[in-house]
C-alpha cells in the first residue's frame, strides 16, 4: 500500500486554524484509521514526512517568510519602495485578517499537530528497524521545536499544544500559554533531538532531514533566543552557557559533525554546492525526487524575489547567468536592499560583497549594441552617444554601491548609489533608478539551464539553507559578550574566524577587529554582512530589543514600526473559531 502526505486533516481544526474540519474518509481511500496506518513503518515514514513538507512549500521559498522575515528590518524594502507585500515589509495596514498572517499561523501549526501526532504514535509502531525509531523521535522533536520557535517569535505566547488536535476538540476555550512553558518544551524538543538524531540523514539520501549538527544549531539559537525573556542577570547566564555548550561544542566537532566552513565566500552560495553544501547545518529541501517536500506545485521562487531589472536595458535580455528578474519592476514581490545594507561592507578588504552581490551585466548577445535615443534618455546619458556601440561581452550596465564620477559620459549605463536612493537612506523616488541596484547572489539556480526549463521560469529546485556554520561562531561571540564574566577576548576571536574567511586574499590582518569592538551594535551589523537576505534579520532584531531603533535610524521608508510589531497579530479566523476569544486576546497594537 503506498501512504500518501497524511490521512487526517482534522488535526487542521477551528481551534487553532480556523479552517472547517475535515472528513476523515476524504483522507483514508483506504479506508483504514490513522492509528492503523500509522502504526505500519511506512505509514508512519510518512507522518514524519509531513512535517517537513511545509517548509518548502509554504515558507522558505514562497514570498512570504521573505516578506515576513527579511521585510520589516533595516536591510531590505520593497523593490522601488512599491507597496507589495505592505502589510508585512511596511507594517501598512497589517491587521489580523491578513492573508500571510492567516497563512503562516495555520501552517505551523500544522507542523505541530503532525508532529504531536506522531509523537503520540511512536511507541506503538511495528518498525522493522528498531533503530529508527529513535531518529524519528529525534526528527519530530525537532520539527516540533523549529516550528514552535517560529510560531512564538512571530506571534507571541501562543496557546501551548502537545496533543495531536482531533475533530472531537473543535469546540473549545484557548488560553495562552507562559513563555517559560513554551520555550521549557522547546529546549527539551531541542534535547532529545540532540539526544537522538544520527551524523547523517537516515536514509542517507535523504537529505534535508534534521541531524546532529542542525540539533545542536536548533539548541543552541532557541537557547539564546529563551534569554530575551528572561528578567534576572543569573536567568540569562542559565541561558547563555546552554546557547554556548551547544554552539561551541558544533565548532569543537566540526569533523564528526560532518560539517565545516568553506574558505572563501564564493563556494558559500556557489549554485553548484547547493545539493551537498558542507558549511549548511539545516536544509529546507525543493529537491524534486526528494519525499520531504511533496511541493510540487509551490516550488523555490526565491531566484525571483532579489533581482534589480537588467533585461530589455543597454540591449541585455535575460538569461540563465544573470537570472530571472521577472519581478524586478515597481509594484511587483522583490525587494532591494537598503542603502544602509550596502554601505556596511567596505568591498576592498571584504570579499562577502562581490561574492554574494552582482553590479556588472556584460553585453549577453551576440551582435554588438548600439545605442538609442530611448535608452540614453532612460539613463539619463548625453544624446551625442546615439549610435556609440557596445559590443558582446563588454560591460552594459553597472548598478553599483559605489558614487561615480562622470558616470553619464561612460560607454555603458551606471546607477549609482545616489542614483537608486537619496542621501537620508531612503529609495530614490526616480522611476528610472529605483528598480537598479547591486542584486543578491544566494538564491541563483542553476538547475534551469540544466532542467530544460526557460529563463523566466518560476520552478526553482534549490534547496533553502535555513542554518549555517558561522551562526554557532556568532552565538559563542554573543555569549561571551552579554553573560556575567563574559569574556571578549573569547568573543572577538570567534567573530575574527568569520571574518578571516571572508576576507579578500591578502586583507586578512585588515579584517580582525579588536575586543573594543565587541558590542551587540557589531555583532548586527556583522551578522547583516554575513546573513543578509537569509531570513535572519528580523528574529536578531526581535531578540536584542533592535528592531524599532534599527528600523527608524537605516530604513526610513519604513516610518510606521511600532513597539508592538515585534509581534504580527494573532489571525481573526482563529479569534472567530474559538470560544473564548475576548479571554485569548489579540496582541497589543492591534484591532
Amino acid at each position: 500500500m503506498k501512504y500518501g502526505k497524511k490521512y487526517m486533516f482534522a488535526a487542521c481544526a477551528a481551534l487553532l486554524l480556523g479552517v472547517q474540519s475535515c472528513d476523515l474518509e476524504e483522507y483514508n481511500p483506504a479506508g483504514s484509521t490513522p492509528d492503523n496506518v500509522y502504526k505500519e513503518q511506512a505509514g508512519f515514514d510518512a507522518l514524519v514526512n509531513s512535517a517537513y513538507a511545509f517548509w518548502g512549500g509554504q515558507f522558505y521559498g514562497r514570498e512570504d517568510f521573505v516578506l515576513l522575515l527579511n521585510g520589516g528590518g533595516d536591510l531590505w524594502i520593497n523593490i522601488a519602495n512599491c507597496g507589495y507585500g505592505r502589510q508585512m515589509s511596511k507594517y501598512e495596514e497589517l491587521t489580523a485578517s491578513v492573508g500571510q498572517i492567516k497563512n503562516t499561523w495555520n501552517r505551523l501549526y500544522e507542523i505541530i499537530n503532525d508532529c504531536n501526532a506522531g509523537l503520540e504514535r511512536i511507541d506503538r509502531v511495528n518498525f522493522k528497524d528498531k533503530k529508527l525509531r529513535d531518529i524519528r523521535f529525534g526528527e519530530l522533536s525537532f520539527m516540533r521545536a523549529y516550528a514552535y520557535w517560529h510560531l512564538v517569535e512571530i506571534y507571541g505566547n501562543v496557546d501551548l499544544r502537545t496533543k495531536e488536535t482531533s475533530a472531537e476538540s473543535l469546540s473549545m476555550s484557548c488560553h495562552r500559554s507562559s513563555y517559560e512553558d513554551l520555550y521549557d518544551l522547546m529546549l527539551t524538543d531541542a534535547q532529545n533531538a540532540v539526544d537522538n538524531l544520527p551524523v547523517d540523514p537516515y536514509p542517507v539520501k535523504d537529505v534535508g532531514r534534521a541531524t546532529s549538527k542542525a540539533a545542536y544549531g536548533l539548541l543552541a539559537r532557541i537557547a539564546l533566543t529563551r534569554v530575551s525573556y528572561c528578567d534576572s542577570q543569573s536567568d540569562k547566564d542559565k541561558y547563555y552557557k546552554m546557547a554556548e555548550d551547544a554552539a561551541q561544542y558544533v565548532i569543537d566537532n566540526q569533523s564528526a559533525l560532518k560539517v565545516s566552513l568553506y574558505d572563501t565566500p564564493d563556494e558559500v552560495f556557489d549554485p553548484n554546492n547547493n545539493k551537498t553544501n558542507k558549511e549548511a547545518m539545516f536544509v529546507v529541501t525543493h529537491s524534486t525526487e526528494s519525499s520531504l517536500n511533496m511541493q510540487a506545485k509551490n516550488p523555490n521562487r526565491l531566484h525571483m524575489y532579489f533581482h534589480a531589472s537588467y533585461s530589455a536595458r543597454a540591449g541585455m535580455v535575460q538569461d540563465y547567468e544573470y537570472g530571472n528578474d521577472k519581478n524586478a519592476k515597481s509594484g511587483s514581490m522583490a525587494m532591494m536592499p537598503t542603502r544602509y545594507l550596502l554601505e556596511l561592507y567596505n568591498e576592498n578588504i571584504d570579499a562577502r560583497y562581490n561574492a554574494w552581490f552582482r553590479e556588472e551585466y556584460k553585453l549577453n548577445t551576440p551582435q554588438a549594441y548600439a545605442w538609442t535615443k530611448d535608452q540614453l534618455d532612460y539613463f539619463e546619458k548625453p544624446s551625442s552617444m546615439v549610435g556609440q556601440v557596445i559590443q558582446p561581452g563588454e560591460t552594459a550596465l553597472l548598478f553599483t554601491k559605489k558614487k561615480m564620477a562622470d558616470k553619464r559620459n561612460l560607454p555603458y549605463a551606471v546607477v549609482d548609489i545616489d542614483d537608486t536612493y537619496a542621501a537620508d537612506g531612503s529609495v530614490s523616488k526616480s522611476a528610472n533608478f529605483n528598480i537598479h541596484f547591486p542584486t543578491l547572489l544566494k538564491y541563483e539556480d542553476a538547475s534551469l539551464e540544466s532542467r530544460g526549463l526557460p529563463t523566466n521560469s518560476q520552478v526553482g529546485a534549490n534547496d533553502v539553507i535555513t542554518m549555517r556554520l558561522p551562526e554557532m561562531y556568532f552565538i559563542v561571540a554573543e555569549c561571551e559578550m552579554m553573560k556575567s564574566g563574559g569574556n571578549k577576548e573569547i568573543a572577538r576571536a570567534r567573530i575574527n574566524d568569520i571574518r578571516r574567511r571572508a576576507a579578500v586574499p591578502g586583507k586578512e590582518a585588515e579584517m580582525e577587529v579588536g575586543a573594543d569592538k565587541m558590542t551587540i551594535d557589531f555583532i548586527l551589523e556583522e551578522r547583516a554582512r554575513e546573513y543578509c537576505g537569509e531570513f535572519m534579520r528580523w528574529f536578531d532584531l526581535k531578540r536584542t530589543g533592535k528592531l524599532v531603533e534599527y528600523v527608524k535610524a537605516h530604513n526610513p521608508d519604513i516610518p510606521l514600526i511600532q513597539p508592538h510589531h515585534a509581534w504580527r497579530p494573532i489571525p481573526q479566523m482563529f479569534l472567530d473559531s474559538i470560544l473564548n476569544p475576548d479571554e485569548f486576546g489579540q496582541n497589543e497594537g492591534y484591532n
